[in-house]
């Protein structure tokens, strides 16, 4: 019986190393990459600036065009006040170009920062980079008139995998999370709660 106990314990810790392994993207306890990204004004935005003031919330989504990218966007804003009581600054980054994250930005009222990427520089610092395959990329075009290139004004059907990083005022990366699978995301009460440990 104890052998059985013992098996399934293995396989369960064996379970967890491989979904660690599998994750996209940068882990915990590495410097977070520093960037520069324009956001839909314009504005120069540098990520060291912001967690030299306190901690960085920072999300990676796919673009204005996803369902499940507005309503976890709209769900961040409901939250901003509380991210603020921790001296935390949010921000965002996709592939969209400025005119289609103002839109958003506008539709939404959403009051943080929001870095247009369509190079996909960042996405490539931070392991996050996810190519459509072309015949999805034409399926959302003609059947959901969503126009991939119309967004990003990229060809080649690259997006973000979403993501989710928590960067201290060292630069640090103390809490990741980021799924293929975008119908997951990291929600609101889970980034205070890894907020309320930096206190």
């Amino acid at each position: 019986m104890k052998s059985f106990y013992a098996c399934g314990l293995a396989v369960l810790v064996l379970s967890s190393v491989c979904f660690a392994q599998e994750m996209p993207g940068l882990s915990v306890g590495v410097s977070a990459p520093d960037f520069v990204g324009s956001d839909f004004r314009g504005k120069n935005i540098q990520l060291s600036d912001y967690y030299k003031k306190g901690p960085v919330i920072l999300i990676f989504y796919r673009g204005s065009w996803c369902p499940y990218c507005n309503t976890q966007l709209q769900k961040l804003q409901s939250h901003l006040n509380e991210f603020k009581q921790y001296q935390a600054s949010l921000i965002a980054v996709s592939v969209d170009k400025i005119g289609p994250t103002a839109k958003m930005i506008e539709g939404h009222d959403l009051e943080f920062d929001i870095v247009s990427d369509p190079a996909g520089d960042i996405l490539e610092k931070y392991g996050l980079v996810f190519t459509v395959p072309e015949d999805f990329v034409k399926k959302y075009k003609d059947e959901y008139l969503i126009d991939l290139q119309a967004a990003s004004g990229r060809s080649d059907g690259v997006i973000a995998i979403p993501a989710t990083y928590i960067i201290d005022t060292s630069g640090k990366i103390v809490f990741a999370y980021a799924n293929k699978d975008y119908k997951i995301r990291t929600s609101p009460e889970e980034i205070l709660a890894q907020l309320q440990k930096l206190k």
